[in-house]
């Protein structure tokens, strides 16, 4: 079984959630620009790991909506 990158989690959190980019970064706290940062391939220039509490929070939410 292979890791779900960062990207792929974070895309599918704001689709479970029905959330735009914008909405979604209001609702953890972030700026858009971090997420967007947060959302490119890791290979990527502009690439940046997402906080380790970043990433609890999401899954506390996803916990939250089911």
């Amino acid at each position: 079984m292979t890791k779900q990158t960062q990207q792929d989690f974070l895309r599918d959190a704001m689709q479970r959630l029905n959330m735009t980019r914008q909405k979604f970064a209001d609702r953890i706290g972030a700026k858009k620009r971090a997420l967007d940062n947060w959302l490119l391939p890791s290979d990527s220039k502009g690439f940046r790991p997402m906080p380790d509490t970043v990433s609890m929070l999401v899954r506390e939410i996803l916990l939250v909506k089911k």
